[in-house]
């Protein structure tokens, strides 16, 4: 019997954080939730999956060596039996009612996808609570022009339509040959070239953490801004595969957008370090402008302001996955 919504977990040698990841899939307390492991070529999972919770069922893939998060994530859509799809990383975690919120208003709307706000985190949360004391959220409005401009739909946040459960859909996959931003190319191809539509849901559904010990930011400084040479390379890509009229809005935020990446290797180039949570709150001076809340010839003023201002106790910025 097909599950109502299946949820796709790739995991790689984090067996702690995948536990607690489960363990708030169950606490959500809903009937015909299947989630699908993909163990990427890390170490055994199998004593951290849930057994005999009721209403839950849990499949295990595992790969000898990593595909990378985009191909597990492809695989776990293969075999997904659910009418909606939910996506859910390792390190992070459902809050209470989040698929039931969500499959309610798949349910009784025309949408095709629905994505619930994020509540950010720098400390390891405990499943079931929101953390205290977190300033930072993702939780912009939907706005399809803005979409492509810059990706403010994690894809932990987000729970869709199967279209699998219906018809072949080869189409509705992750692009394993981007080395990130594979979210972000998969919702373009949603929107430009299926005609999806997605819906914010206004109420905390996920806790998404952002430590300082993601791989990204590891290494030190030179780590760090090879790292962020790859994210503008990899942007650079993506928008090239949507291009826009060269005088549009689209195209002057895109340019601010890339404006964004020089401020910060600029600043990085100075041994210092980036703004805590830096990539979200530029994330948030390009909304506001492209929204209309932030004239827009403030944009670059403030964008500066949001990468590199910071104090002596702050944690290092983490950056974007």
């Amino acid at each position: 019997m097909a599950a109502t919504v299946s949820v796709i977990v790739p995991t790689r040698d984090r067996t702690a954080q995948l536990a607690d990841a489960l363990r708030s899939v169950a606490l959500q307390g809903i009937r015909g939730i299947e989630v699908v492991v993909i163990n990427d070529g890390g170490a055994d999972v199998a004593g951290v999956l849930p057994l005999g919770v009721r209403g839950m069922t849990v499949r295990l893939l595992s790969f000898p060596r990593s595909r990378g998060p985009a191909a597990a994530r492809n695989a776990g859509l293969e075999i997904a039996t659910g009418r909606f799809v939910a996506f859910l990383d390792d390190d992070d975690l459902y809050l209470p009612g989040h698929l039931d919120r969500a499959l309610a208003a798949l349910e009784h709307s025309g949408t095709d996808a629905v994505y619930a706000d994020c509540v950010l985190s720098g400390e390891r949360a405990v499943p079931g609570e929101i953390p205290a004391g977190s300033p930072y959220r993702y939780d912009f409005p939907y706005d399809p022009d803005m979409l492509s401009v810059a990706n403010f739909v994690p894809t932990t946040a987000v729970v869709a339509r199967n279209p699998a459960h219906t018809a072949p859909a080869s189409w509705f996959r992750f692009d394993p040959e981007l080395p990130i931003l594979v979210d972000w190319s998969l919702w373009l191809r949603l929107v430009h070239d299926r005609g999806w539509s997605f819906t914010r849901l206004s109420e905390p559904g996920v806790v998404y953490h952002r430590e300082p010990a993601d791989a990204s930011l590891a290494g030190g400084m030179a780590a760090r801004v090879a790292w962020l040479s790859q994210y503008e390379d990899t942007y650079r890509t993506v928008i090239a595969r949507w291009p826009v009229p060269p005088t549009g809005r689209v195209a002057r935020f895109r340019r601010h957008a890339l404006t964004m990446f020089a401020i910060a290797q600029e600043h990085l180039a100075t041994g210092a370090d980036l703004a805590p949570f830096a990539y979200e709150e530029a994330l948030r001076v390009l909304h506001a402008g492209f929204t209309g809340r932030l004239e827009e010839d403030r944009v670059p003023t403030h964008l500066t302001e949001v990468l590199t201002t910071r104090t002596a106790t702050e944690p290092k910025a983490a950056a974007p996955r």
